[in-house]
C-alpha cells in the first residue's frame, strides 16, 4: 500500500503547541474553524492546545471564541459553528522544559492515530520539544512536525535546528512553513509558467529585461520591537519569503507536480545565486531605516522610538537589492528585490517586465510602453498583462497601453483559501510540495551570510526613509542603473 495513503487514510489528532500565542489565536484557529464550517475537518479527531499558561479547556475554549470574534471576516461567525468547533479543541498545560509534563500527551496521542506536532513557538524550544516526544514515546512513523520560520538566524544555527529535528523526525515527517508558498498567487506561478506555452516559451533572457520582487508593509514592529531589533528586514523577510517566490519564478520546468521535484529546481535556482560580496556590494545592496512619517494621514514614530527598541540602532528595516543567477536561461537578466516596513503600502508583487520590441514601427510620437506582467500577491490576489493597442478613437496607429486584468474575486465566488488554511490542509492530507526542504533553507542561509557579511565589511550605510514612503531615495537609484524603475504606480 502506498505510504502516503496509509498515512491519510489515519484518524488525526492536532497538537498546537503554544495553543495560547499570537500566531495560534490570529492565524492557525480561525483556519482550522473555516475548515471546520466546510466539513474538512472529519478526520481531524481532536485539536490540542498547548501552553504555559494556568488554564482549563473550559476557559480555553471561552478565550478562543472572543478571539475568533475579533479574527473572523464579516458574517463568518456563527454560534452553533463555533460551538461544534471548540468541542474538538483540548487544552494541556505543560512547561516545555518540564520533561515529565509532557506525560499528560500519552492519554491523548493514540498510536493508531496520525500524530501531528505543530510548534507555534520560539525556534529555542523545536528542539526540547522534539526530545520530550521522543522520550514519551510520541514519535510514530506517522507522526508529523510542523515548524515555522525562521529556522535559525544563519546558516550554522539552521544546520543546527534542523538536526536536532532529524535525530526523531525522517525529512518527509517534517513540514517547514514560510505562509507565502500558501498563497493562490504564489502558487499560479506554476500554473502560468508550465500550463501556458506562450509564457514558458519566452520566460527567459531571451524576453525579459528584469524582475521586479516587492513585499511592502505599512505595519511597524506590531509588539515585536526587541525582537525585530535582533533580526531585522534581511533574516525575517528576505532570508525565507523573497527568497521563495525568487526560486518560484526563476526555477527550471519540473519533471512533475510533485513536491521532490519542486524543491530540486528551487534548490538549483538558490545554488545558482551569484554571491553578493565585497565587489558588488556597494553597488548592489541598499537598507535603510524608517523614520518619522505618516501613512493614510495618521503619524507615524521612527523606528528607534518604537518600544523595544535600541536609540542607537543600526538594525535595518528596508532592504532593496540586485541578484543576478548564473546559469543559461537567466544570464544578464537582474532580479531587484525589495521589503521593508512603514512603507507607502500594503503589497506583494512580482513584476515581469519584458524588453522592448526590436524595432518600433509606429510612428515615433506614439509613447511606447514595453509588455509588462504584474502578479499580485497581497492585498488581493490578481494577474494583470499590460500590451499596448491601437487606440480606438484615434486616426492612424496611435498606441495606448491596456491592461488585461484577471482579479481572483471576481472570477470564483466561492471561498478561496487563505495561506494558513491551504497549507494546514496540506499537513492534513500529506502533501509536502508548499513546504521548505532542509536543503533548501540551509542553501538560503549561506547566501544571506554572505550577505550579511559583505554588508559589515563594505561601506553601505543605513540610508532614512519617511515612514509612508517607498523607501529610500537610493533604492531608485539602484534600479535606476538599470534603466528602470519600481512599480510604485496606485491600482
Amino acid at each position: 500500500m502506498d505510504k502516503n495513503l496509509a498515512t491519510n487514510e489515519l484518524s488525526i489528532n492536532l497538537f498546537i503547541f503554544g495553543g495560547t500565542g499570537d500566531l495560534a489565536q490570529r492565524k492557525l484557529l480561525p483556519a482550522l474553524f473555516r475548515h471546520h464550517k466546510s466539513s474538512r475537518l472529519d478526520n481531524v479527531g481532536k485539536i490540542f492546545g498547548i501552553g504555559s499558561s494556568n488554564l482549563n479547556s473550559k476557559s480555553y475554549s471561552e478565550e478562543t471564541k472572543l478571539k475568533l470574534t475579533t479574527y473572523l471576516d464579516d458574517g463568518e461567525f456563527e454560534d452553533h459553528m463555533i460551538d461544534q468547533f471548540l468541542q474538538k479543541i483540548t487544552y494541556i498545560q505543560i512547561n516545555f522544559n518540564h520533561t515529565n509534563d509532557f506525560e499528560k500527551l500519552n492519554s491523548f496521542s493514540q498510536r493508531d492515530h496520525r500524530n501531528l506536532y505543530y510548534l507555534a513557538v520560539s525556534p529555542a524550544f523545536y528542539k526540547v520539544i522534539a526530545e520530550n516526544l521522543h522520550q514519551h514515546s510520541l514519535v510514530s512513523p506517522s507522526s508529523s512536525i510542523i515548524v515555522e520560520k525562521p529556522i535559525g538566524d544563519n546558516h550554522q544555527s539552521s544546520v543546527e535546528i534542523n538536526e536536532s529535528l532529524a535525530v526523531y523526525f525522517q525529512e518527509n515527517q517534517i513540514f517547514r512553513i514560510d505562509h507565502y508558498l500558501g498563497k493562490e498567487a504564489v502558487q499560479n506561478l506554476l500554473a502560468l509558467r508550465f500550463g501556458n506555452v506562450l509564457f514558458e516559451k519566452i520566460w527567459s533572457n531571451v524576453a525579459i529585461d528584469h524582475v521586479q520582487i516587492t513585499v511592502s508593509e505599512t505595519l511597524g514592529l506590531e509588539s515585536r520591537g526587541s525582537y525585530y531589533d535582533q533580526t531585522g528586514a534581511i533574516k525575517d523577510m528576505l532570508q525565507n519569503h523573497l527568497l521563495q517566490i525568487l526560486c518560484l519564478v526563476a526555477m527550471e520546468p519540473p519533471t512533475n507536480i510533485t513536491s521532490e521535484s519542486i524543491r530540486d529546481e528551487k534548490l538549483k535556482v538558490l545554488r545558482s545565486l551569484r554571491p553578493i560580496n565585497l565587489d558588488n556590494a556597494e553597488n548592489d545592496i541598499v537598507i535603510g531605516q524608517y523614520k518619522d512619517g505618516a501613512i493614510n494621514s495618521k503619524p507615524k514614530v521612527s523606528y528607534i522610538n518604537e518600544d523595544g527598541v535600541d536609540l542607537k540602532s543600526q538594525t535595518e528595516t528596508f532592504v532593496a537589492l540586485k541578484m543576478l543567477i548564473d546559469n543559461w536561461r537567466w544570464s544578464g537578466v537582474p532580479f531587484f528585490l525589495r521589503t521593508g516596513k512603514r512603507m507607502s503600502e500594503k503589497r506583494s508583487e512580482i513584476v515581469i517586465q519584458f524588453k522592448s520590441v526590436p524595432l518600433n514601427i509606429f510612428d515615433t510620437k506614439n509613447t511606447h510602453k514595453d509588455n509588462q506582467l504584474v502578479i499580485r500577491l497581497q492585498p488581493e490576489e490578481s494577474i494583470k498583462l499590460k500590451i499596448m493597442i491601437k487606440k480606438p478613437s484615434a486616426s492612424g496607429f496611435e498606441l495606448q497601453e491596456l491592461p488585461l486584468d484577471l482579479l481572483f474575486d471576481d472570477y470564483y465566488e466561492e471561498d478561496h483559501l487563505d495561506a494558513y488554511e491551504r497549507l494546514l490542509m496540506d499537513i492534513i492530507n500529506n502533501k509536502p510540495s508548499l513546504f521548505m526542504r532542509r536543503d533548501e533553507v540551509e542553501e538560503a542561509w549561506l547566501f544571506i551570510d554572505q550577505l550579511i557579511k559583505s554588508i559589515e565589511h563594505s561601506n553601505i550605510g543605513l540610508s532614512k526613509y519617511n515612514a509612508g514612503s517607498w523607501g529610500p531615495s537610493s533604492s531608485d537609484l539602484l534600479i535606476a542603473a538599470h534603466n528602470a524603475k519600481w512599480n510604485n504606480e496606485e491600482e
